[in-house]
């Protein structure tokens, strides 16, 4: 009999493909999400996870080589290490599947399958999976992630420079530190390197309440240091003094700063520790490249945290977005994506379904207070969305608990 109350997701254009399967699942016991293309599924499992993915290798019409599904395969291994593949192909034929087994694939299916070796694949690939655990070891841990899978979108020349960064500093245990404007991704990055680490454990601090760690308890963990220059001075030796007996127990310790190395008021001895590899994320503006996938990233992440109906953006809306200044980096971007896709009921999202000026009609002047009021909304809107339960409003936005307190007293939250 085949594991029931378990989550399977299949990605493939064909939508009487995906009827087919689901009949089929829905009978075996099995719930089945569908996504139409890799950027759909991307989306999808940064929203929930699944305990099994079964992938076609081509999307584009008329295409029958299969390298976008390989490349889709790549992806998926590299973000969603943990979580089985079985690729679904006809046309690519017995030579690709073999590809994407050598690529990391559990097993494959050829179409038109039998029904009864289709189950007994799935039932197969189950039992290899072993999504990373997130254990609660500490009063201060973060709440685990919806999913395991955090992907990094984006493939201009800086973020296939950062993409490359994280493959190599992943497995590593030395400390790492995130620079970068805010807004640009960092309390991101820093959840994907502990994915990709294989360590079973996820702690993330404000610099702030450093002195909460029990350092003694932290064991096969990467501890999450957010806004490292507000470490209080009391705590830099205490900080220093820790980091050769994490390293020895495996805790990797990656630190979060809109400062750059050299900006940063701590003490020499402590910022070189910190810093034994950096990455500084880029800005919107240094990548502006990005900003359609990133753009439509975000609706498809929101509609499927919604339970709406996807949303694609014209090409006109992508200029538009591309035009605009974006001071508050991916989080702006991010917030005006998600009110238009609960603003409107189309599925096709256009320049005025925006809501921003282009570039040519912004005042500087206006600058300053237009961010205070989108941090304001992206804010009140996580807590209403999540029932003003402050531990899942932090999660979603990707902050600290008492980050996000912070951001509440600031705008009278």
């Amino acid at each position: 009999m085949p594991q029931t109350h378990k989550t399977l997701l299949f990605i493939d254009d064909d939508a009487d493909v995906l009827k087919t399967a689901e009949l089929l699942l829905n009978r075996a016991g099995y719930t089945l999400l569908k996504a139409g293309s890799p950027a759909q599924a991307y989306a999808l499992l940064s929203a929930q996870a699944v305990d099994l993915i079964l992938l076609d290798l081509n999307f584009s019409q008329a295409q029958t080589s299969g390298e976008e599904g390989l490349a889709s395969l790549q992806e998926l291994r590299r973000y969603a290490p943990g979580v089985p593949v079985l690729v679904v192909t006809g046309h690519s034929g017995l030579t690709v599947a073999v590809r994407a087994l050598r690529a990391g694939a559990t097993n494959f299916i050829m179409k038109p399958w039998s029904n009864d070796k289709f189950i007994a694949a799935i039932e197969e690939g189950l039992g290899q999976g072993q999504r990373n655990p997130s254990a609660d070891i500490g009063p201060i841990s973060e709440p685990p992630p919806v999913s395991d899978a955090e992907f990094i979108i984006g493939d201009t020349e800086a973020m296939t420079r950062i993409k490359a960064l994280v493959d190599r500093y992943a497995p590593l245990t030395v400390p790492v530190l995130l620079s970068g404007a805010p807004g640009t991704g960092k309390s991101h990055i820093a959840r994907v390197l502990h994915n990709r680490s294989g360590r079973a454990h996820l702690k993330v601090v404000d610099a702030s309440s450093i002195s909460t760690i029990a350092p003694e308890e932290l064991r096969d963990a990467t501890l999450i240091i957010e806004a490292i220059e507000s470490l209080d001075a009391g705590f830099h030796q205490a900080l220093l003094n820790w980091l050769p007996g994490f390293e020895r127990r495996n805790v990797r310790v990656v630190a979060t700063s809109v400062r750059g190395r050299g900006d940063m008021d701590l003490p020499r001895g402590l910022i070189y520790a910190l810093s034994t590899l950096e990455i500084n994320l880029p800005t919107l503006a240094e990548r502006t490249g990005d900003i359609g996938i990133l753009a439509g990233h975000f609706a498809n992440l929101c509609a499927y945290r919604q339970n709406l109906s996807q949303r694609t953006l014209t090409p006109e809306a992508i200029a538009h977005l591309k035009a605009a200044v974006w001071s508050d980096n991916l989080h702006a971007l991010r917030q005006v994506i998600e009110r238009a896709v609960v603003g409107t009921d189309g599925p096709v999202l256009g320049p005025n379904d925006l809501h921003i000026p282009s570039v040519q009609d912004i005042d500087p002047r206006t600058t300053a207070s237009s961010l205070e009021a989108t941090e304001k909304f992206v804010v009140e809107s996580a807590l209403k969305r999540n029932n003003f339960n402050v531990s899942k409003a932090a999660a979603e936005l990707g902050v600290t608990r008492q980050t996000l307190y912070r951001r509440m007293s600031r705008h009278g939250l």
